[in-house]
Formats: structure tokens, sequence, C-alpha cells
């Protein structure tokens, strides 16, 4: 039932890379910032719009990539830029929090990633991490919560879009089901625990009296 949701959190955890070892060695959490300069604000719209062009590149590539294989480096630099935060302290805490998923520590990864969505609010990836924590917890209700809030902020996270076609399929909403794993394999064709999940739907569909 869980079979690749699950594989996809460890793409990402893999995406994001290890904790070094100097980073444990920071200091204390950031304090808020001050409002940013007007020169500050022309930059980092700038550097959006950079992050927004790359990733447009890389979903063109991750649509026509005829295989997995084919897939993978435009995938795996997708995931990279969608785990970036910004923030040191906020990737060194999702860090952690992947360290603790990784454990089955679930308590202390949902502690780290509460904390992760106070300084950043509008993280995608911690949303989608947080997400993903409640689906393993069995906790269907935050998890399309935290699903609908990445959507919010990032419509092509086919990670996030996985996820809600699971939980769906879990509970019986296949034909919604459906709809969404067709809307992640329209970005990302080459999902095939998703292709393998989205043709037992159809094929049960098939085989179940009208």
């Amino acid at each position: 039932m869980r079979s690749f949701w699950p594989s996809l959190l460890a793409v990402l955890l893999l995406a994001a890379g290890p904790v070094r070892a100097e980073e444990t060695l920071l200091g204390p959490l950031e304090q808020p910032a001050a409002p940013p300069r007007q020169a500050d604000r022309t930059v980092r719209s700038a550097l959006a719009d950079s992050g927004r062009a790359e990733l447009d590149d890389l979903f063109a590539r991750l649509a026509s990539a005829k295989s997995a294989g084919e897939a993978h480096p435009a995938e795996q630099k997708i995931l990279q830029l969608w785990t970036r935060s910004g923030s040191a302290t906020v990737d060194l805490m999702m860090g952690w929090a992947d360290k603790a998923i990784g454990e089955k520590n679930y308590p202390r990864a949902l502690d780290l990633l509460d904390e992760v969505l106070v300084l950043k609010p509008d993280f995608a990836e911690g949303y989608n991490r947080r997400a993903t924590v409640h689906y393993l917890t069995d906790d269907y209700r935050l998890a399309l919560r935290d699903i609908r809030a990445t959507l919010a902020l990032e419509p092509r996270h086919f990670g996030a879009l996985s996820g809600f076609g699971a939980i769906l399929a879990d509970i019986g909403d296949t034909r919604r089901a459906e709809e969404i794993f067709r809307k992640a394999l329209a970005l990302h064709p080459n999902l095939t625990g998703v292709k393998e999940r989205l043709d037992d739907l159809e094929a049960a569909d098939k085989g179940s009296p009208t």
C-alpha cells in the first residue's frame, strides 16, 4: 500500500545530502531578519526569477525523458533545488528531520519540521516532509493539509501529488486518485511506482461491474 511514496521520500533524502559535521556547531537559531532594503529585494527577486527559469528548463527535460535513467539527472536537480530554503538554520534542521525520519523517530521529526515552518512558512519542502511524516503515522487528515500547502506553494511538486494520490487510493476514492496520479505523471512520466499504482487502479476499474 505504501510502496512508492516513501520511496520518493528516500530520493528526497538522498538529494538533500548528509548534514556536515561542522554544521552541528552552528550557534543559536536565527533571529527575525530586519525588513530587506530595496536593493536586497531586487537581488532576491532576480534570484527567484533565475530559479524559476532553471526549474522550467528542468521540468521540460523531465517531461521529455524517455526512461527513468534519462530523467534521473533532471529529477535530482529539481529535488536539490526544492530542498534549498535559503536559510542555513532551516537547511540544518531539515537535515536533522531527515535523519529522524530515517530512524523512524517521527515525534522528533515533527518537532523539527514544525520549527522549520515557523522560521520559513513559505517553504514548500518543509510542508512536504511533514506531510510524509503524517502519512507514515497514519494521520491522513494532517497529511492532506500539508500536501495542500505544498501544492499551493509548488504546484509542480510531483512528490506531493504522488502522496495525495496514495491517500485517495488508500481511502477508496480511486477515481480522484487516478486523476491525481495522472497529474504527477504529466510532470514526471517516469515515476515508475506511480505508473504501476495507476495501472493497478485502472485495471481494477475495468474488472469492476458497472
